[in-house]
Formats: structure tokens, sequence, C-alpha cells
């Protein structure tokens, strides 16, 4: 017991002189005191500070940054005529682009002016009737007045016209205005036949063959809405009376009638 003692005596007193650390401590000491006491000669330290939290909400790291989708950029530049479906006919035409095309000298000429061998609207009855024929030959939707027929459909009805006829790229302007005038009116009567024809022939043989079903089957709807027959009823008393609202209103355009004669107008 005693050599045992000694012994262990001996060990520690063989430490390097000067220094105050056994060489043999345990291992719970040795870690705490390396972990608090720097070595000799180090500098010290410095104390760690998590960084400061920034202020936006990081997604987690683990998660790949996604940048928002950009909104769909305008249609700038586009003209308005190519602003149709693309079902709808001469949909990658603009009306100068039809009045450029080669192959255009048999057409009739439209000339406000008049010059000798040219047409002009509500002087020739062949201009009105095309100007029916073309609302009539494109009516993709049940549009019962011009109000709420689409614009694309106006648009679609204008260059269906200009292959028709021909005309100068400096009077087109003008040609336009007053196609959309005679057009407001042409829909009219036509659309006024139409119901006429479906009162009187009923459903299957008053249907235009021009109109499909379901275009057939909106007007319909419409005209029977109550707001749509108070309207009509009003406009029937008023065609019935004069200006001065006395009596039927007669003509004189024999055998044809007002709307017959509208039409060549």
């Amino acid at each position: 017991m005693f050599g045992e003692s000694g012994s262990h005596t001996c060990a520690s007193s063989s430490s390097t002189p000067g220094s105050s650390f056994p060489e043999t401590v345990p291992d719970s000491q040795s870690s705490q005191r390396v972990s608090q006491s720097p070595l000799f000669g180090a500098p010290p330290v410095p104390p760690y500070f998590l960084p400061p939290v920034p202020r936006f909400d990081a997604p987690p790291a683990h998660y790949d940054h996604v940048p928002e989708e950009a909104p769909p950029p305008m249609a700038v530049g586009i003209h308005p005529d190519l602003l149709v479906p693309p079902s709808a006919p001469y949909a990658i035409y603009t009306v100068e682009d039809l009045l450029a095309q080669q192959g255009r000298e048999g057409l009739p000429v439209l000339d406000p002016d008049q010059p000798d061998e040219t047409l002009w609207f509500g002087v020739d009855g062949s201009v009105a009737r095309n100007v029916a024929e073309v609302t009539k030959g494109y009516f993709p939707d049940a549009h019962p007045n011009w109000k709420l027929t689409p614009d694309h459909v106006r648009k679609t009805w204008f260059k269906m016209f200009a292959q028709k006829y021909h005309w100068s790229i400096g009077v087109n302007e003008r040609v336009k205005k007053t196609f959309i005038g005679k057009a407001k009116t042409r829909l009219l009567d036509t659309l006024s036949n139409w119901k006429d024809d479906w009162i009187v022939k009923g459903y299957k043989q008053g249907k235009p063959a021009e109109l499909t079903t379901s275009v057939w089957d909106g007007l319909i709807h419409f005209w029977n809405m109550p707001s749509s027959i108070k309207v009509s009823n009003s406009c029937s008393t008023s065609r019935q009376k004069d200006e001065q609202g006395n009596g039927p209103m007669l003509h004189t355009t024999g055998q044809k009638s007002h709307g017959g004669f509208r039409m060549d107008m």
C-alpha cells in the first residue's frame, strides 16, 4: 500500500517545473478546463454572437427560390383588325392587306366622289344589298341588335365587304364609317325578317339557312324575353301611325314593303 502511494507521489512530483497542470487528469476535468481557459500564449477568443435575423421572411434553405411568374405582355402594336378569333374569315388580314392584294381589278369600285364607272352607298342599290348579305353571311353568335354585336364580328363584316368591292386606301375610313351606318340598318331589317318568319312559319320552317341551331335558339330566347316583347309592341304601335300619331302610315312604293325599299337605299 505504501509503495503504491509513494509511486503516485513521485509521478505527481515529476511534472514539468512551473506547470500548474498535472499530466493526468480525468476526462471531464480536462474538457472543462480546456473550454474555460485558453492555451498559454494564444490570444483570447472573442465571444460568438448569432447574426441578426433579417426583417423579411426568407424561404427555408432547402427550398429553391422560384421567381414569380411575369404577367403576360400587353397586345402592343397589334393592328385592331387582327384582334379577332382565329376562326373568323380573313382573321390574319387587315382591311389594308385585302385592298393591297393582287387580282382585284375586276371588283366594283367605291368612290364617294362618284366618277364614271364607280359606285357609292345610297346611290346604287346593289351596295346596300351586299351589306345585308355580308351581315347574314357571318352570324356566329345570337346578337339580336347592333349594340350587342361583338366588335370582332363588325370587323369581320367589313373585311368580307372588302372582298366584294374595291376602294383606295385614301377613302378607307370614309367607306368604313358609311358601311357601319348601313350595316346597322341592314342588321335591323334582317333580324326583323327572321323574327317574322319565326312567328309566321314556326321554329323549323322559319329558321334561316345561315344560322346554326344554337344561334337560332339564342335569338328566339331573346325575342321571348318580357323586355323584348314590350319594346317590340311599342315599336309596332309606332309603325302603325304617322308623324302626328294618326292612323296607319301609307307608302307609295308599290308592292314593295318599307323594308324592301330600304334594302335598295
